[in-house]
């Protein structure tokens, strides 16, 4: 297939359901996944679409988010890692509320597997259908509301009203950017406003990032990091993150591979 037909069926594909993966449409065209790559520079060049990590995918006019099958590809291995630490600090019989990141998605893997015994809240449809997938360890409470494709969660404010009926032994966070001096930030204002929930109606809450988070920030700037209890992220953070973490009391831990 000459190179016009390849990225005209990756448009025609990007347009149907938002994004491509790199895999994906290298077996769908029969041909190497760095011809793919190339396609996909060009066609970026040309404002077709956005590369990131694995694929790309359609530009939001109003929202910045990558969609969750292309969060899902990246840095997989180092969530898993991540997710492993966080486990740490999970109890047998709590409750834990886990947002709509992918890195939460990777802890509710962990959880899945433990066969520890506790109840998960969370606004993430793939969290919910993994819990509900003959884990029985697992009570599940999903917060309802108004679904939002591009993250795979319930974002409004009934999924507001509803997180904020309950009140969680541990919050699990992983939002889009961190930095000292604006704290948390998000690409969606409803978002925002439910790991803002969570952080608020936990005893104890946890940031999980990996180190390209905390570089810049996002556009939505939320609760700062006054709540937090601990910051797991898989690289040491900057001298500025070290003396910020000691004047707060925040615990940093590290899983360096």
């Amino acid at each position: 297939m000459v190179k016009f037909e390849r990225q005209s069926v990756i448009e025609r594909e990007v347009a149907k359901q938002g994004f491509v993966l790199v895999p994906a449409m290298s077996e769908m065209l029969q041909c190497s996944e760095e011809t793919i790559r190339r396609d996909l520079k060009e066609m970026e060049r040309e404002g077709k679409l956005t590369r990131t990590h694995g694929g790309a995918y359609l530009l939001d006019k109003y929202d910045k988010s990558y969609p969750t099958a292309l969060r899902k590809t990246y840095m997989h291995r180092t969530k898993s890692r991540l997710a492993r630490l966080a486990m740490q600090y999970i109890r047998e019989n709590e409750v834990i509320m886990l947002d709509s990141s992918t890195t939460c998605l990777a802890l509710a893997e962990e959880l899945a597997e433990s066969q520890i015994s506790l109840t998960v809240i969370t606004n993430s449809l793939p969290v919910c259908n993994l819990c509900n997938d003959n884990h029985t360890n697992i009570n599940l409470i999903c917060m309802g509301g108004t679904f939002r494709r591009r993250t795979s969660s319930f974002t409004d404010y009934h999924t507001i009203d509803a997180l904020a009926a309950y009140h969680a032994d541990r919050a699990f966070i992983s939002c889009p950017k961190i930095s000292v001096e604006y704290g948390l930030s998000d690409n969606h204002l409803s978002e925002a406003h439910v790991r803002e929930v969570m952080i608020r109606h936990s005893r104890r809450c946890y940031l999980v990032a990996d180190h390209t988070k905390f570089k810049g920030n996002a556009n939505i700037l939320f609760r700062g990091m006054d709540r937090l209890d601990a910051i797991i992220t898989d690289q040491p953070l900057s001298e500025e993150w070290e003396s910020f973490a000691e004047k707060t009391g925040i615990e940093l831990k590290y899983c360096i591979e």
